[in-house]
């Protein structure tokens, strides 16, 4: 199915590198203006920016203002939200602010970006979403290791039917859950992990590009009858644990 986006102007935010740098190049491709996000302007996002002749905006996506700040005058009419970080708590160790740390970065920071363009959206009539979760969120492959990432992905899922509900029907909302993906954080899996990568039942990782074009078929009109789910993208990861 092709995905056309001319006439769209699409918002990616966490777009310096990995899945967001990815779903930028490709809804460009798509015929979308577009708009890249990073919390500074680096020269990663600048180059991205420049190559994709787009505009790019800086914030810390944990600072609700701050995002107010940024995308004020800006019309958006599909916004990805691809940010987020991850740092390992298992399930019995780290403290408070471990978890809080999680939760800015994996769900308020999604949530200032769609509360900051959904009103608008609204207004208008159209509007599409969609959310980065985790497999890590997902019930069966919850990781002990990643205990507050994955309880935040968890409330991300939830809080993107919440919204799809909310917005309805003018506005779609839906996340994707990739699996293991090779990007700049992969360089860091330990064999465990590389060992359970290949267990899905494709036998291998992801390309950015892979987890990217759902997002963009999301964002599409191609989609249109499509809200308040997570599309699973794992390489039948989920399938082999159960």
């Amino acid at each position: 199915m092709i995905v056309d986006l001319h006439g769209r102007t699409v918002l990616i935010a966490g777009a310096s590198r990995g899945i967001g740098a990815a779903t930028a190049r490709l809804a460009a491709e798509a015929g979308a203006r577009v708009i890249v996000h990073g919390r500074t302007r680096s020269e990663s996002l600048r180059l991205l920016a420049r190559s994709l002749d787009a505009t790019a905006i800086a914030c810390d996506g944990r600072d609700e203002a701050a995002v107010r700040h940024a995308v004020a005058g800006l019309r958006v009419d599909a916004l990805i939200c691809t940010l987020g970080s991850v740092q390992p708590t298992p399930a019995l160790d780290g403290d408070t602010e471990d978890w809080v740390s999680e939760f800015r970065a994996n769900v308020l920071a999604p949530a200032h970006f769609i509360r900051a363009v959904a009103p608008a959206m609204r207004r208008r009539g159209y509007g599409r979403i969609a959310t980065v979760s985790s497999i890590r969120g997902r019930n069966s492959l919850a990781g002990s290791d990643v205990t507050g990432y994955s309880a935040a992905k968890a409330a991300l899922e939830n809080m993107t039917v919440s919204y799809a509900k909310e917005l309805a029907p003018a506005v779609t909302v839906n996340a994707v859950a990739p699996g293991f993906v090779l990007t700049d954080m992969s360089r860091t899996w330990t064999d465990a992990v590389h060992a359970e990568v290949g267990r899905n039942l494709l036998g291998r990782a992801a390309q950015p590009q892979e987890i990217a074009g759902v997002l963009t078929f999301l964002i599409s009109d191609a989609a249109s009858y499509l809200t308040g789910q997570t599309i699973v993208v794992d390489g039948g990861l989920e399938n082999r644990a159960i």
